[in-house]
């Protein structure tokens, strides 16, 4: 028996249709061998979900490796402006880069890497001001959280705000906040639409948050070999591909749900988008520097997850929203 610390919203589609199923498939395929069963409440906060892991309050956890700023830096690479335009995309693409590039620099110690994920991209969300040109973005207060996003926000002139999405609402309904960096996905899912006024839409995502679903390594190793080679098979790039498109799905309904809602919804012009990519390239060059530290060709890295992600873009099945 594996728990599984559920966090997300109660009825999150990336558990009930995405970690639940992939949860009831292992048993299946294990015959009854292994099971995984949810937590009834969170027994971890969203930035500790691989500690709980690793010290064995959990077994199974979903959690994101931008909330453990200089854990996992190589996994930075999917916070990084412009890396695709779904969860899906770089999700797939996230995945094979670092088993190419980064499965011995950066090893997930104490657990077993069941997937490696994404979140959708993230854009711009304002309460009150509509943002046309970069110098709009001036001295807004913005949600950013993790190790590249705060980084993001002051290079775009905004005043960066660590709020736990799980506060995230309460900080836009008193206007502590004046807007998001965030995605629609997650806008809808921690019921904030109603707040934004104004969403610009980044191509390419202004930036992106990494995600794992990790195991506990002692409980890990006491499946048989048979029984990991068999989850494995459902897991992995299978399993990123599956859980982020529901994200994805989420995101689209989000963004339903601000047109319905009057969300004026733009998107960044060329101009725009070349002013924010002049200012945004020491971050990537930054993270380039830091893998090569690590023994990691960053820009080969960089170009490859860029590569794989607008493949996987162009070939993936469309979206379903009902």
């Amino acid at each position: 028996m594996l728990r599984y610390n559920k966090w997300l919203p109660q009825t999150h589609p990336q558990d009930v249709e995405g970690m639940f199923p992939f949860f009831e498939a292992i048993e299946q395929v294990t015959e009854g061998r292994v099971r995984v069963e949810p937590t009834t409440a969170p027994l971890a906060p969203p930035p500790r979900q691989m500690e709980a892991v690793r010290n064995g309050v959990v077994d199974i956890a979903y959690g994101g490796q931008s909330l453990s700023p200089g854990l996992f830096p190589l996994a930075d690479i999917v916070a990084l402006p412009f890396i695709g335009d779904s969860a899906e995309a770089i999700s797939v693409a996230f995945w094979r880069t670092h088993h190419e590039y980064f499965a011995d620099a950066e090893p997930y110690e104490g657990v077993h890497l069941l997937s490696l994920l994404a979140v959708a991209p993230y854009h711009v969300y304002s309460i009150d001001r509509e943002i046309a040109t970069v110098d709009d973005l001036e001295g807004m207060k913005l949600r950013a959280t993790g190790a590249i996003a705060p980084k993001v926000a002051e290079a775009i002139g905004t005043v960066p705000v660590p709020i736990d999405i799980t506060g995230m609402y309460d900080a836009l309904s008193k206007k502590i906040l004046d807007g998001a960096l965030n995605n629609d996905d997650q806008m809808r899912a921690f019921g904030v639409t109603e707040f934004v006024k104004y969403r610009l839409a980044i191509p390419g995502g202004i930036l992106g948050a990494p995600l794992y679903v990790v195991v506990n390594e002692a409980k890990w190793n006491q499946i048989s070999p048979e029984d990991q080679e068999a989850i494995m098979a459902l897991a992995g790039e299978k399993l990123a591909a599956q859980v982020s498109r529901l994200a994805d799905i989420s995101a689209a309904e989000g963004i339903r749900q601000m047109e319905d809602g009057g969300t004026v919804l733009t998107t960044a012009s060329d101009e725009m988008l070349a002013e924010l990519k002049a200012r945004l390239k020491p971050i990537e060059d930054e993270w380039i520097a830091k893998a090569e530290e690590l023994g990691v060709d960053g820009r080969a890295a960089l170009e490859r997850i860029r590569q794989i992600a607008a493949e996987v873009e162009a070939n993936k099945a469309p979206l379903r929203v009902e």
